[in-house]
């Protein structure tokens, strides 16, 4: 599972945390809150203990005096499973969540107030319990001001994006058509953001024409990355692995220095296999790359030495195999399943 979720949710892949956290994790189920009709605002934080930014989230960001302080003050926060727990799964799927962490502001009687998708760090993360607490820039403000008649531009901006968050395709593809049809009244990374808004929403139809042209078209866009990965899952579905490998080699030929799109690309070969020795040397240059750049990939280093031994096994090259799964476990000596797959490796000499 853990590759699979390289390729579908690349934004929360990065960094775990083992700094211990004091964040005061109320003991009220979600239920017994909204009994309590309380003024506090009810915090439910969907998370995975097996997914990194989850658990960075909690180490560095929660774990924030200025944030615990905030929390003691004004906050009931829920800490709620969204994919191993019952009460968990069922509040995510209610309130339609699509990626971990997600971090939903509630009042009272449960009417969501704004969402957050994805790691944030303290600083910013302040700046939106702020916002909620004022009952500013949040989703409930933004759309009481846009039934109200205002069609400012940041209201429309603001709004299409935290009604993407929520899923709600008749908002968001209202106020997207707007800013493309005020293409001048806004800036061009909205237009971009509207335009493969409208590409993903094709796809997802069974029409890959938009997401091919937006490529095309926006060569250089933050959203060409994504836009790659929602091509390639669409492949998936259809089974169609040579379309699949093939994309991945387009989106290569791009971003040819990016280590977690190079392992993506070195494990999903393994999977497929095909393109082994290719893979091989995509797999190489990843770990280079994670080397030389650092920072926030260092965490991607043992996934990636996984990839280069599970396809040096594939290759019946097993003793190189072991060898490069015991610097993942030396780098993560508590994930079993690194030692399982050196268990797998051996047993198959």
């Amino acid at each position: 599972m853990k590759k699979i979720l390289i390729v579908s949710c690349i934004f929360y892949l990065f960094s775990c945390s083992d700094k211990k956290s004091n964040y005061p994790w109320s003991e009220l189920s979600f239920y017994d809150a909204l009994a309590l009709k309380s003024d506090k605002i009810i915090f439910l934080d969907f998370y995975s203990d097996n997914w990194g930014a989850c658990n960075r989230l909690e180490a560095e960001t929660l774990n924030d005096p200025r944030i615990i302080d905030f929390t003691n003050k004004y906050l009931i926060p829920i800490k709620l499973d969204a994919w191993y727990d019952s009460i968990g799964k069922e509040l995510f799927s209610q309130y339609n969540g699509y990626a971990i962490p997600l971090l939903l502001f509630l009042d009272g009687s449960g009417e969501e107030l704004d969402r957050v998708v994805g790691y944030k760090n303290a600083d910013d993360f302040l700046v939106v319990l702020n916002d909620v607490l004022n009952n500013e820039n949040t989703f409930m403000s933004l759309y009481k001001k846009y039934n109200e008649g205002n069609r400012e531009i940041h209201i429309i901006d603001n709004l299409a994006s935290k009604s993407e968050d929520r899923q709600d395709n008749e908002l968001s593809s209202e106020l997207y058509q707007i800013i493309l049809d005020r293409k001048t009244d806004f800036d061009v990374n909205v237009i971009e953001r509207a335009e493969y808004y409208f590409a993903r929403l094709a796809i997802k139809n069974g029409n890959i024409v938009e997401i091919e042209n937006f490529i095309q078209k926006y060569i250089n866009s933050n959203y060409v990355k994504t836009a790659y990965y929602d091509l390639i899952r669409y492949y998936v579905s259809q089974k169609n692995n040579q379309s699949e490998a093939q994309t991945y080699q387009r989106m290569l030929n791009t971003f040819s220095d990016d280590p977690s799109m190079l392992n993506s690309y070195a494990w999903r070969m393994s999977e497929l296999e095909i393109n082994l020795n290719d893979a091989l040397i995509k797999s190489a240059r990843s770990i280079e790359l994670v080397d030389s750049i650092g920072g926030k990939f260092l965490s991607l280093k043992p996934m990636a030495l996984d990839t280069k031994a599970e396809i040096l096994w594939k290759l019946d090259k097993i003793d190189e195999a072991i060898e490069i799964i015991e610097q993942a476990i030396e780098i993560d000596p508590d994930y079993q399943y690194y030692k399982d797959q050196k268990l797998k490796f051996k047993n198959s000499k």
